[in-house]
C-alpha cells in the first residue's frame, strides 16, 4: 500500500481511531528509514468532529458530493460570466440539503453538522478545496469569507460613485426605490429556496425510511 493510500485509509477511520493509526503509521515509516515522512505523518492533526464528518460524507455520499462540486464550479463560472447563476445556486442548495439530511445520521451534534455543511460549501468553491473534498482528505474547517475569495477570483475594483445631481431627479429616485425593492425580493427568494431544499431533503429521507 502506497503512502497516499495509507493516508486515505487514515482519514476514513472512525474518529477515535485516528491518533493510534497515525502514530502506528509514523512508527512504521521511521522503522523503514523514512524519517522525514514519519515526521510529517506524526504532525498530522486529528480532525475536528465536523471535518471528520465532511470526509465521511465525501466517501459515503459520493453522488451528492459530486453534485455539490459541479454546482460550486458552475457558480465560479457564473460569477465571471453573469450567466447561469440562479440554476447553479439551486443545484448547490439541493446538494447541501441532501448532505445536511445525511449528516444527521452520523450521531454528531447540530453545531458540528452545521459547520460540516459550511465547510462543504466553502470547499466546493475553490479548485484546491474541490480536490481535497474529492479525496476526503480535509484537515481543517473552512469558512467562506466572501464569494469572490472562495471562487478564486479577484474582487473587482470599486468604481467611484458618481456625484449626486445638483437638483432632485424624480426618475432617479423611482429607479433607486425599484432596485431596493427588487434586492429585497431576491433575498427573500434565496432564503425560500434554501428552506425548500432542506424540506425536500427531509421529505425524501422520510420517504426512503418508510420505503425501507
Amino acid at each position: 500500500m502506497s503512502l497516499e493510500e495509507e493516508l486515505d485509509r487514515l482519514y476514513a477511520l472512525p474518529l477515535n481511531e485516528f491518533t493510534a493509526a497515525r502514530d502506528e503509521l509514523a512508527k512504521r515509516l521511521r522503522a523503514e528509514g523514512e524519517r522525514d515522512l514519519a515526521d510529517q505523518v506524526k504532525s498530522l492533526r486529528k480532525p475536528t468532529v465536523s471535518v471528520w464528518l465532511v470526509n465521511q460524507l465525501a466517501r459515503e455520499r459520493e453522488v451528492d458530493v459530486r453534485r455539490l462540486l459541479k454546482a460550486g464550479e458552475a457558480l465560479g463560472k457564473a460569477q465571471a460570466t453573469a450567466k447561469g447563476f440562479g440554476e447553479a445556486r439551486r443545484d448547490e442548495q439541493e446538494a447541501l440539503g441532501r448532505l445536511s439530511s445525511a449528516a444527521r445520521g452520523y450521531g454528531v451534534g447540530p453545531q458540528a453538522a452545521d459547520r460540516a455543511i459550511q465547510t462543504l460549501r466553502a470547499a466546493s468553491l475553490t479548485d484546491e478545496g474541490r480536490e481535497l473534498l474529492k479525496r476526503g482528505r480535509l484537515t481543517e474547517e473552512l469558512e467562506p469569507p466572501g464569494f469572490e475569495a472562495l471562487a478564486g477570483m479577484p474582487t473587482p475594483p470599486r468604481r467611484p460613485r458618481p456625484k449626486p445631481p445638483p437638483r432632485k431627479n424624480p426618475q432617479l429616485k423611482r429607479a433607486q426605490e425599484r432596485v431596493k425593492k427588487l434586492k429585497a425580493e431576491a433575498e427573500r427568494a434565496a432564503h425560500e429556496a434554501t428552506a425548500a431544499a432542506e424540506r425536500l431533503a427531509k421529505a425524501e429521507a422520510e420517504l426512503e425510511r418508510l420505503e425501507a
